[in-house]
């Protein structure tokens, strides 16, 4: 890949009461890009020049990077190495980290928590719709899993219910996470 992001986009019958949620993300996905950018490169992983899109469909071999791995978006470096991203964008009043982990609790079918093959996940909030961030957190996922394995990290499970959905999601806040697996953040403890 010769982009320095390079984003896995499903393309096809993506439908159901939580389509919108595709428009809400692709909207942001110029801010993450930039944020990507001068987060890396501030932590002296400079990215190559150029954005761009894979619109794959849904049974293509590189749609199951998202569907199979949790993977939304390819990074390339400077020096020619690539890492994986997964990335969250939300509009509620939490600062929390959500992660999926049963895609139908009816059926008990594993979600990302199980199946996430991620180097990176990032987690935005755009609570004003400026398609913009105001807070965020990037985390180093295999550290993520590491320390959640050690009991180092302590996530709530809770179901989603909204429009029709089945599964269930662990969640911790931005401020619970060791430093050793921040990447960079930017959010506010509330009183």
């Amino acid at each position: 890949m010769n982009n320095g992001i390079t984003r896995i986009n499903i393309v096809g019958n993506l439908g159901g009461n939580g389509a919108y949620r595709f428009k809400q993300s692709q909207d942001r996905q110029p801010a993450a890009n930039r944020l990507y950018r001068e987060i890396f490169t501030k932590l002296g992983m400079e990215l190559l020049a150029g954005d761009a899109v894979m619109d794959v469909g849904i049974d293509e071999y590189e749609a199951g990077y998202d569907k199979f791995l949790g993977i939304d978006v390819i990074l390339t470096f400077a020096d020619g190495q690539e890492a994986t991203l997964q990335e969250k964008f939300l509009f509620t009043p939490y600062q929390t980290v959500t992660v999926e982990y049963m895609q139908n609790n009816l059926t008990q079918e594993h979600g990302d928590w199980f199946n996430m093959k991620c180097d990176y996940y990032f987690v935005g909030y755009d609570r004003i719709r400026e398609n913009d961030f105001q807070e965020y957190i990037l985390l180093n996922w295999p550290m993520v899993k590491s320390l959640s394995q050690q009991g180092r990290i302590d996530w709530g499970l809770n179901t989603n219910k909204k429009d029709g959905a089945r599964a269930s999601f662990r969640y911790a806040n931005f401020w619970q996470f060791p430093a050793d697996c921040v990447m960079d953040s930017r959010y506010t403890i509330p009183d």
